[in-house]
């Protein structure tokens, strides 16, 4: 590597260690968008539906695009978390095992025991998925906190906040 490419390396990684997720609406659904830097095309998902759901539970359709499919992901349900942080806690937790509706693996390379747990990557680094919800995570509840569906860099790369995006969920009172 040259001097001038380790000089300009620097502050791309600088500016990738946080990244804001910016929310767009219309009247089906929201997009969560990763910021990343100019020239390259920013992770996204879109879900639906996200609004009014029953408490008691509901399956979403998560789709999501532009991710680096050389890293694996994980789609879940979560307390919103705040910027820069991993999302906790989750329905579902970190699904390794596959048995959680709650949380999907999507990766094109996962480690051997998860060849058959994972979910691939589509094309342009796409994916479709569906993901279980309900007010409740555990003893914490959406009505009250906020919750959201969320991506996040896999077990694999547990710090790296890259991938992050978060779709606002909003429950019916009961």
């Amino acid at each position: 590597m040259k001097y001038s490419d380790a000089v300009f390396k620097v502050p791309r990684i600088i500016l990738t260690a946080a990244i804001p997720v910016m929310l767009v609406a219309n009247s089906q659904s929201l997009v969560a968008v990763a910021k990343e830097p100019s020239g390259k095309k920013a992770p996204t998902i879109s879900a639906t539906p996200t609004r009014g759901l029953n408490p008691a539970g509901n399956v979403i359709t998560v789709s999501g695009r532009n991710f680096d499919q050389s890293v694996g992901i994980y789609v879940a349900f979560c307390v919103t978390p705040s910027a820069g942080q991993q999302p906790s806690p989750c329905g579902g937790g970190v699904n390794i095992g596959g048995a959680s509706a709650a949380s999907v693996w999507i990766s094109s390379n996962p480690p051997p025991y998860g060849s058959s747990l994972a979910t691939p990557y589509s094309t342009g680094g796409r994916f479709k998925v569906r993901v279980a919800v309900s007010a409740l995570i555990g003893s914490v509840d959406c009505r009250k906190v906020s919750c959201a569906v969320v991506t996040r860099a896999d077990h694999t790369r547990p710090g790296d906040r890259r991938f992050d995006t978060a779709l606002p969920v909003s429950f019916l009172a009961q």
